[in-house]
């Protein structure tokens, strides 16, 4: 039970309002005594000193004031004895609240004491101008303070009772508020675990909270969607690992039991094979390298390149598999600076390009463009294939990620190609962009930072 956030929540913040509850208590509590009693004490001072003065001026007057305001008097004489009075009797009360001698000596007195359970105050007033009175008490009582006191107590308390119980209140239904989203978003995190990816937790608050909320859906709609394309990537690398090794099985087995009927049918099933199996070691190439770069063991060899004669020798690669599809490509070099990069993997990415644009082109033709920019040297590859929608144009470079899923299977491929050659601009300190619009093409655009002489020195020495 306890375990529950709202509750320790809860109780946390209850525990810190009464504790605020009870320091504001015990000083509001503190501020009225202090005031109530000095101003007891203060009007008792002013009843003395009056009485004083009364008694020097007018004798018996003194006496019927006390009476008036319901204090008692009593007198002292120059030997330091009470003098007696009709209306009081100072032998009622200890001698211990008496101080005669400080009186005596000219000195005001002041004190509280407890007589019968009951709370006095004593003001002793020395008087100067009558030779056989030498001062006055005069005794008060302070129980209408001390009601007043708990009177104030009561309330204080009823106050903080009240004020608790509508803390406890909205504390809790704060705490619930508050801790409803996490314990939705507990059980969308468990729904997430066991594989249910189609859920989605609502953001209601722009806080942090909501912020964790729309950080789950993102992870949610991430997972589903690297889900579905590993599944269909196994699907299509079943597939294209399926394709070659039944031909090769078929045609190794008609080999194996000479049922060919002369030489050239041989040859025709052996060449068969071979081109199987090249297939075949392209997408396991594919496979192993996705494998190192996702481990970073993959090697680079950075040196000083001049990309022309790199391009112009992927171009004259893939020449005679543009020309099988009647696709041009076209070439505009032009003279740039070196770039800092790894020959064989510069010519690894352009290969891939060039055979995802030729795969992808059904007519038309493929521009091959090297340029030099203010940001760097710029190689651009472009296509007038089918082109990619925007929706998907920010996914393409994920891993096994398939445009045109309905037509996978007939363009080829495993989804593998440009994720690597992604992974390697960026290892090398490219950028690679896309721009695509459908029915007109797409244009890949890889750029790398130019060199210098000056700077070829500090790179090498990087490296």
């Amino acid at each position: 039970m306890w375990n529950k956030i709202h509750l320790k929540l809860s109780f946390t913040i209850f525990s810190l309002f009464i504790g605020i509850l009870i320091l504001l208590s015990i000083v509001l509590n503190l501020i009225f005594t202090n005031f109530l009693s000095s101003k007891v004490h203060d009007e008792a001072n002013e009843l003395a000193a009056h009485l004083s003065t009364m008694l020097e001026e007018q004798g018996n007057s003194a006496e019927q004031m006390a009476d008036f305001t319901g204090v008692q008097m009593y007198i002292l004489s120059s030997q330091g004895r009470f003098i007696e009075s009709k209306t009081s009797d100072a032998s009622i009360y200890p001698n211990y609240i008496w101080d005669n001698r400080k009186l005596l000596e000219g000195k005001k007195v002041e004190r509280e004491f407890t007589f019968n359970n009951e709370l006095y105050l004593l003001h002793g007033i020395p008087v100067t101008t009558n030779p056989t009175v030498k001062g006055i008490y005069v005794i008060s009582s302070l129980e209408n303070m001390k009601d007043s006191i708990q009177t104030i107590r009561n309330l204080l308390f009823i106050t903080g009772f009240g004020a608790l119980l509508l803390a406890l209140g909205c504390i809790f239904f704060l705490s619930k508020r508050l801790s409803n989203p996490l314990l939705k978003i507990e059980s969308a995190t468990r729904q997430i675990a066991k594989g249910e990816l189609n859920l989605e937790i609502p953001v209601e608050t722009k806080d942090e909270i909501g912020s964790l909320s729309q950080a789950i859906n993102d992870l949610a709609k991430e997972l589903k969607q690297y889900r579905d394309n590993r599944s269909e990537f196994f699907a299509n690398v079943s597939h294209e690992l399926k394709t070659p090794i039944t031909y090769m099985e078929g045609y190794a087995d008609i080999l194996a039991k000479d049922l060919v009927e002369n030489d050239e049918e041989k040859k025709k099933y052996l060449q068969i094979i071979s081109e199987e199996a090249r297939r075949l070691n392209v997408i396991i190439n594919d496979l192993f390298e996705l494998s190192k770069m996702e481990e970073g063991k993959i090697d680079l060899k950075l040196m000083s390149v001049e990309p022309t004669s790199i391009i112009q020798r992927s171009i004259d690669k893939v020449q005679l598999k543009a020309q099988e599809k009647d696709l041009t490509i076209r070439s505009k070099l032009s003279p740039v600076p070196h770039i800092f990069v790894d020959s064989n993997r510069l010519e690894q990415i352009i290969l891939n390009l060039l055979d995802n644009a030729i795969r992808y082109t059904a007519e038309g033709y493929i521009q091959v463009s090297l340029t030099s920019e203010l940001e760097g040297v710029v190689i651009s590859i472009c296509d007038t294939g089918p082109g990619i929608s925007t929706e998907e144009l920010p996914n393409i470079f994920e891993r096994f990620y398939r445009v045109e899923k309905s037509r996978s299977r007939a363009y080829g491929g495993t989804g593998l190609g440009l994720s690597i050659v992604q992974s390697l601009v960026l290892q090398q300190g490219g950028t690679i962009h896309v721009e695509s619009k459908i029915g007109e093409g797409t244009r890949f655009k890889v750029m790398f930072p130019s060199i210098t002489s000056s700077s070829l020195k500090s790179h090498s020495f990087k490296i």
